[in-house]
């Protein structure tokens, strides 16, 4: 996490955050040392809290000049949202029953499987609109561990009018239960409070 917040963030704002010497976080940010329990903690708890990784996904935005593919395609990017969103689903539905965690097929599937690796769950992805209809979907859905009934939650990396029309088709239509719906940035405002009265709802941009 060091490496990846030293490419937005100078050493000495990162001191400020932490509250430790920027001498010691270049030493662990280059191997030469192992931080204490306690100092990994803190620094874990506050590079993993949500403003702290919406200034780092901003200032990486901002650094691919507003290019959302080119910063989401970033290794260091990828791994600081799938610890974010990982340790969200962990510390919010821990013991809930969740089952499957469900992506739309497009970037929001490489942050989605690097999830499911990291909790250990299987992953599906919704089809593209022009087979989402057909028997071809039933028959994905029949050979993969999706059951009527089971909690699942949806990844998504930009979350629009048409993307939630689209999951919640699916969810409805396959018997699903949505136990919550993360996103990278929420495109139409208006949704907030919609998915918020549905199922716990997270995301890092407006």
């Amino acid at each position: 996490m060091l490496t990846a917040y030293r490419d937005v963030f100078l050493y000495r704002e990162l001191s400020k955050k932490l509250n430790i010497h920027t001498s010691m976080l270049c030493r662990y940010a280059q191997g030469l040392a192992v931080p204490s329990e306690h100092n990994t903690r803190k620094i874990i708890n506050t590079l993993l809290s949500k403003e702290v990784v919406k200034e780092f996904l901003y200032r990486y935005l901002s650094k691919c000049g507003w290019d959302l593919s080119k910063a989401l395609s970033h290794p260091k990017v990828l791994n600081i949202l799938n610890l974010y969103i990982s340790d969200r689903i962990l510390s919010s539905l821990v013991g809930s029953g969740l089952k499957v965690l469900i992506s739309l097929s497009e970037t929001s599937a490489l942050i989605t499987s690097l999830v499911a690796v990291r909790l250990g769950l299987p992953i599906f992805l919704i089809p593209h609109n022009e087979v989402r209809s057909s028997a071809e979907v039933s028959d994905m859905i029949s050979k993969s561990s999706l059951r009527r009934g089971d909690y699942v939650a949806v990844i998504t990396s930009m979350l629009t009018n048409e993307n939630l029309n689209i999951v919640d088709e699916f969810i409805s239509g396959h018997g699903l239960i949505l136990k919550c719906l993360m996103s990278v940035i929420l495109v139409d405002r208006n949704l907030e409070k919609d998915v918020g009265n549905l199922t716990l709802f997270d995301y890092l941009i407006p």
